[in-house]
């Protein structure tokens, strides 16, 4: 009965600013069009959030300038990629022929009628919007956008097969943790579940089977030596074998639970090697533990029950998890001080690594901090670096060089900034790998996911 949304937004809402009741009741009819106006493709709308993006409300755009940002905004909503014709699908640049098939639709949809115009080779916004009132129209004319590309998205025929879907969470498995080898063995040797929670971790570590493989904390320091040393606290991920698989995991680093010579239980991880004349030992990464020698007598009080696949990174764990941005820092040891981390690229120094905290929709943002950031592919993400970054600078250098200086780069991406009403979370997609940059101040960097 109130004919369009902000209508009824303006009748129920008491808290209502008074700028907004004014945009409502002058440009009513405005946005009554926005919400009912036909949509065989997406383009509409897709050219009012370029509009918005480059201030259209303020000054008239150029077609060329129109119609590049338009291009852009269809690779960051990558689903409504199926609207473009065929030979277009697949382009990785903006076509050449691109902006008169822009101008065919939906720029010449949009100034057909009374509120967009053209005029040498300018799209003009014909409302009259007063300084103030501006953001707060952004705001109603992106809310709009946004409910009539979500509600076309779900009639979509499903695109071409080149198209590919968005990482809208990483791969995970949830496998059993336990604290200590002792608690595992418990476990494993009971099948009860006496003490027992799970992790996640992302499948890239193979097939994992949650029947079978489990992750565990070390502790002590006896094998912490050597090429791959393992840390007291250390996360373990392990596969459990048989207690009479020692000729299957000769070389390899197993636990194994055994009594010491008052009768008490050991739980040790130990590298299982075979001598010439066949004997058993079990050595440690660190020298100052004696090997211990598996007798014939000693073969029955011994008893495998896994063996090692992999040293877990504490943060390959939360890959797929989602954070606030102040639960972040503590994730590398760091505090949260809003001063450094409510900007989009955080250094730890300390660490030796970069933390991205990438929001894809930034409508409403000022010119100079819309970054056009995007999923490629699955696999790849395109982030574009704050104004000040150059290859030859410090930044840009610790970007482009990060794997041979020894930093990790870590990805973090939200859809939006708010999720209902409220700070939305980032999630956690991991390391990522410099491929390939353009530009400068700012760059357009491609990363590869690691996971």
């Amino acid at each position: 009965q109130h004919g369009h949304w902000f209508a009824l937004v303006a009748s129920e809402e008491s808290e209502l600013p008074e700028v907004g009741r004014q945009l409502i009741a002058k440009h009513g009819d405005f946005l009554r069009e926005l919400e009912t106006t036909a949509m065989t493709k997406s383009y509409k709308m897709v050219l009012l959030e370029a509009f918005q993006e480059l201030d259209g409300w303020r000054e008239a755009i150029r077609m060329e300038q129109l119609a590049e940002r338009s291009w852009q905004v269809l690779q960051r909503r990558r689903p409504l990629l199926g609207d473009l014709p065929e030979d277009y699908q697949g382009a990785r640049q903006m076509p050449a022929d691109w902006l008169s098939y822009w101008k065919r639709n939906p720029i010449a949809a949009w100034t057909g009628g009374r509120y967009f115009s053209s005029e040498e080779g300018l799209f003009i916004g014909n409302l009259v919007i007063a300084e103030p009132a501006i953001a707060p129209l952004s705001e109603m004319v992106q809310e709009l956008v946004d409910y009539r590309l979500t509600s076309y998205a779900t009639r979509l025929k499903p695109a071409d097969d080149n198209v590919l879907p968005l990482p809208n969470r990483p791969q995970q498995v949830e496998l059993a943790y336990f604290p200590s080898l002792k608690i595992a063995c418990g476990h494993f040797r009971s099948s009860r579940a006496d003490y027992e929670e799970y992790r996640s971790l992302g499948s890239h570590y193979g097939n994992l089977d949650p029947s079978r493989h489990f992750l565990a904390r070390a502790s002590g320091n006896s094998m912490n030596g050597g090429k791959q040393p393992i840390r007291d606290g250390d996360y373990l991920l392990l596969e459990v074998v048989g207690s009479d698989s020692a000729g299957k995991i000769t070389g390899e680093t197993v636990a194994i639970e055994r009594q010491d010579e008052s009768g008490d239980n050991q739980y040790l991880l130990r590298k299982v090697l075979k001598d010439v004349n066949g004997q058993y030992r079990l050595r440690a990464n660190n020298p100052d533990y004696a090997d211990i020698l598996v007798s014939a007598e000693l073969q029955e009080q011994l008893r495998t029950f896994a063996r090692l696949k992999a040293i877990i990174d504490p943060l390959q764990m939360q890959v797929g998890q989602r954070f606030m941005r102040e639960e972040i820092p503590a994730l590398f040891g760091a505090e949260f001080n809003p001063g450094s981390w409510n900007s989009g690229h955080v250094v730890i120094a300390e660490r030796n690594a970069h933390v991205l905290l990438v929001t894809l929709n930034k409508q409403g943002k000022a010119e100079d901090l819309r970054y056009q950031d995007h999923w490629i592919d699955e696999h790849h993400f395109h982030w574009q670096t704050q104004n000040q970054t150059a290859p030859d600078n410090k930044r840009g250098k610790e970007i482009i060089n990060h794997a041979a200086m020894g930093i990790a780069i870590h990805l973090f991406v939200r859809d939006n900034k708010l999720e209902n009403g409220k700070a939305a979370p980032f999630r956690y997609y991991g390391k990522v790998q410099y491929q390939s940059h353009s530009g400068s101040k700012p760059m357009s960097v491609v990363f590869t996911l690691d996971h």
